[in-house]
């Protein structure tokens, strides 16, 4: 009894001491920043050194801590304001402090001396250009608080948006309203490693989005304008900047032990691509002090404000962001306020030799290069110490450093002299609901005051939700529900059911997707089913039956499939098929069915050919070694010939054209009926190339891969009553590369032969990717534009060789006018050959791509044995692979 009462008591104990700790760590620190005429300052930012936490102020100039009892260094900054430095004592649970702050003097750029008749601000930039790839690489680790808020109203939403569903029968009016703040809050963990990996644990969140509950992620917060690219533009700081910018000085400012310069940025040209405004480096170190810039992206027109602070070792991080802008586009309107608040932990610098202390005083030894590193790396970087060294930069040497700075980087990578897990950005989100505090006390976590139209805005979302939670009306929720599955059976869902382990899609009774109409099977109608199950994360067993009506040639068609994948081992597939479907005679490359109904039923322009056939299948892959999939087809087939049923409507004068592929005749041996079993052994190999000495840019859309497959396929006589004999050999080679961070290449070798062709079905010829039609829904890449889609098929020998070279700036993209926006240009050169003649035919092309990021438009010449044969300008709508 003693002894369970020595337990009781030490809980209470225990229980008490932690109550206590968590009271005393509660104290408010707030404050209000204004000018000398009581204006207040928005987006200030105040940092704490004991802490290494950075906050700002909201729009009305009100900012907030939680601290325990002690006393505080904080430091005050605004773009345009003197630096004020205080020290704060908490010793009790809340401290108000309101801070006034002076205008800033900046000293006239005579007062410093610099070399050379040229504005100052390019001998500051060259140096910060040059450095930039040393702060991009210096942290390699670190763990950080971070608060985030955003917000966000609609001024102007037109009605036509209003009635646009959304979700559920609810409509996009449901959700939003003019004039009124919506907010997203967020308390995170976050952990970044080296180079780009992101790591957001979302410990709290909050929302004013009723019926939303997603926390706002990063975004810009991740930005870093020492990278070359980022979020889509060129960042002041990267290699081909001055190429770019003009720079003037304005000024300097002495803080602590440095001086910092202003410098106006100003672009060459108007671009979405080019910000303006303004960026502190501070001397010697060329380093960020803070940046104040503006843009436009499409139809958003944005403002990001960062500020830095030395957390130790010259590690300079940003500890706070801010982000505003607005928004317009098919008459809607509005504009957003996105705020960060950062609280480092502890920092891991790749040049030292461990991690930062958390006081921001502390000096750590000077950095420690790895042992291990090569000597070709040491050679690379005394060059670029070399260079850096110079008293003063030319042009040519910010270009050479940033070559030699690639060149480190590839070459560490091949050292693994750096430990580096994933070159590309991975930015991953922990939002597990059942981790979440969601009761949490706001008003004491919450680093960034909400302002009165954010607490209206909580307000209204609460009193939607007590009108929601005191809804008493069973048989109008029961509407609801039944609305809602109603809807999910008329226009289709990728969940009709689900449970755990099985999910049902459905692709609706009048889902556009449904409906098809081309000249031969005129008007069709199909229903489509999934069933998913999955006994465990990593198989699935699918079932899928499709069926439907050719109304015009007044046939039933259909096909049920099922796949299993992972069920007979990791990395296995096994798909077995039966039906009887029309098909396009191109069945890897076919025209895609939405242009050929649009074009036939508009234009009676057919481009589509079609068969019919009886099938059954059995297809098997396995992967092997992470690069390599062997794979197995069994297939057999009845063809039919098909002929064409539907007439054009919209005028008496057009017919469309016989439903005969182009160089073949209706008497053809190869589109009569006939049966076929074939079989087929594939081997792919598959890499991914990782270039961390070379940044993707995001204009380009290109990939760092190469693919080779090799396949052997033989059409077996006899068996099954089939009537193929035939013997195939295909060799096929893809390569995607970025070769500088303005420029990459694709490029395609399709060759192979026919050791046989005694018997085979046209569908059983090779074709090619060919793109006949003049708006096509695939890139321009690797794609013949000018041929007949049916005429390049072969049953002998046969070459294709297609490359593309895309840029960024190739012609059109130097005229002003093209040039504001986010666009790249392309060469292309397509080649193709085959038995019996072996004609030379050539396309040679030029492309400007990711307009509004959905469309190229493409010109196009042909070249036939030297003679010039056809032009067209193309259009593709698509992103480019």
């Amino acid at each position: 009894m003693r002894r369970t009462d020595h337990k009781y008591r030490l809980t209470v104990i225990l229980i008490f001491l932690i109550l206590l700790s968590f009271q005393s760590g509660a104290q408010i620190l707030s404050g209000k920043i204004t000018d000398e005429q009581n204006h207040p300052i928005p987006y200030a930012t105040i940092f704490i050194s004991e802490t290494r936490e950075g906050t700002t102020s909201n729009v009305d100039g009100n900012f907030q801590f939680q601290l325990a009892h002690g006393s505080y260094h904080l430091t005050i900054r605004s773009m345009g304001f003197l630096q004020k430095n205080t020290i704060v004592k908490i010793n009790r649970d809340s401290v108000f402090l309101p801070v006034v702050m002076q205008i800033q003097k900046f000293e006239l750029k005579e007062v410093k001396i610099f070399p050379g008749k040229e504005d100052p601000a390019y001998f500051i930039m060259r140096k910060a250009i040059a450095k930039a790839p040393y702060y991009r690489e210096k942290i390699k680790h670190y763990v950080a608080d971070l608060y985030i808020k955003a917000n966000f109203e609609f001024t102007n939403i037109p009605n036509f948006i209003k009635k646009q569903e959304v979700e559920d029968g609810k409509k996009f009016k449901d959700y939003f309203k003019e004039n009124v703040t919506y907010v997203m809050e967020s308390q995170n963990k976050i952990t970044f490693d080296y180079p780009n990996h992101y790591d957001q644990k979302v410990i709290s969140k909050k929302t004013s989005l009723t019926g939303i509950d997603e926390p706002p992620v990063m975004g810009l917060m991740t930005t870093s304008y020492y990278e070359e690219r980022p979020e889509q533009v060129i960042s002041p700081l990267s290699a081909p900047a001055l190429r770019h910018y003009d720079f003037r000085y304005e000024g300097f400012i002495t803080v602590g032990d440095f001086d910092v310069f202003k410098i106006k940025v100003r672009p060459k040209r108007k671009s979405d691509e080019l910000v303006k405004g303004y960026i502190y480096i501070v001397d010697q170190l060329w380093c960020i002090y803070n940046l104040d810039f503006s843009s436009t992206f499409e139809f958003v027109d944005y403002r990001i404000k960062q500020q830095f602070e030395n957390l130790g070792n010259e590690n300079w991080l940003p500890v706070s962001h801010n982000i505003t802008g607005n928004f317009g586009a098919l008459g809607m309107r509005g504009n957003f306020y996105y705020g960060a608040s950062v609280k480092y932990d502890s920092i891991v610098d790749n040049y030292a030799s461990g991690i930062v202390p958390r006081l921001a005083d502390t000096i750590v030894a000077e950095k420690e290069i790895t042992k291990a590193e090569s000597e070709k790396t040491n050679a690379l970087k005394e060059q670029v110490e070399q260079i850096t060294q110079k008293e003063e930069l030319s042009n040519t040497d910010v270009r050479k450093v940033a070559r030699l700075n690639r060149k480190i980087l590839k070459q560490e990578y091949k050292d693994s002299t750096r430990v580096i897990s994933d070159f590309y950005t991975n930015y991953n989100i922990n939002d597990q609901k059942d981790s979440l505090v969601e009761n949490m006390r706001w008003d004491t976590i919450r680093a960034i005051p909400l302002t009165p139209s954010e607490v209206a805005s909580y307000q209204m979302a609460d009193s939607l939700k007590s009108m929601e939670s005191t809804e008493t009306d069973t048989l109008r929720s029961d509407a609801e529900r039944r609305k809602s599955k109603l809807s999910k059976i008329a226009f289709g869902s990728y969940d009709l059911y689900r449970d755990s382990l099985t999910r049902l899609r459905y692709s609706g009774l009048i889902n556009l997707e449904n409906f098809d109409f081309n000249a031969v099977d005129g008007y069709k109608y199909k229903q489509f089913f999934q069933l998913s199950y999955n006994p465990d994360s990593a198989k699935t067993i699918y079932l899928t039956p499709e069926f439907g009506y050719a109304f015009n040639r007044k046939a039933v068609f259909g096909s049920v499939s099922t796949r299993l994948v992972n069920i007979l081992g990791y990395g296995n597939s096994l798909e077995l098929k039966a039906g009887k479907m029309s098909r396009d005679f191109k069945s890897e490359y076919g025209i895609d069915p939405i242009l050929n109904a649009l074009s036939s039923w508009f234009f009676a322009e057919n481009y589509m050919k079609l068969y019919e056939t009886k099938f059954a299948g059995l297809s098997v892959s396995q992967r092997f070694k992470k690069q390599w999939t062997a794979r197995l087809n069994i297939d057999y087939n009845h063809f039919y010939p098909l002929e064409n049923h539907a007439d054009y409507l919209l005028s008496d004068n057009k017919d469309f054209e016989p439903n005969i592929p182009g160089g073949l005749s209706m008497t053809d041996e190869a589109l009569l009926e006939q049966k076929s079993f074939t079989w087929e052994l594939g081997l792919e190999y598959y890499e991914r190339i990782y270039k961390p000495w070379l940044q993707e840019s995001p204009f380009l859309f290109l990939d760092d891969y190469y693919r080779f497959q090799v396949s052997f396929k033989q059409g077996l006589k006899g068996v099954f009553s089939s009537g193929s004999d035939y013997t195939q050999i295909d060799f096929q080679f893809r390569q995607e590369a970025n070769i500088s961070p303005t420029s990459g290449i694709a490029w395609k070798l399709n060759a192979g032969y026919f050791l046989n062709a005694d018997q085979l079905h046209f569908s059983e010829y090779k074709h090619f990717q060919t793109s006949e039609i003049p708006v096509a829904f695939i890139p321009f890449t690797n794609t013949l534009q000018l041929l007949n889609d049916y005429e390049p098929a072969s049953k002998e020998g046969y070459i294709n060789l297609s490359g593309e070279y895309r840029s960024e700036y190739v012609l059109l993209r130097y005229l002003s006018f093209v040039n504001r926006k986010t666009w790249s240009e392309s060469l292309h050169l397509n080649y193709f050959s085959r038995n019996p003649s072996w004609e030379n035919y050539w396309e040679v092309g030029y492309s400007l791509n990711n307009l509004f990021f959905v469309g190229n438009v493409g010109f196009f010449t042909g070249i036939a044995n030297g003679n010039f044969e056809s032009f067209s300008v193309k259009l593709s709508i698509a992103v480019n692979d």
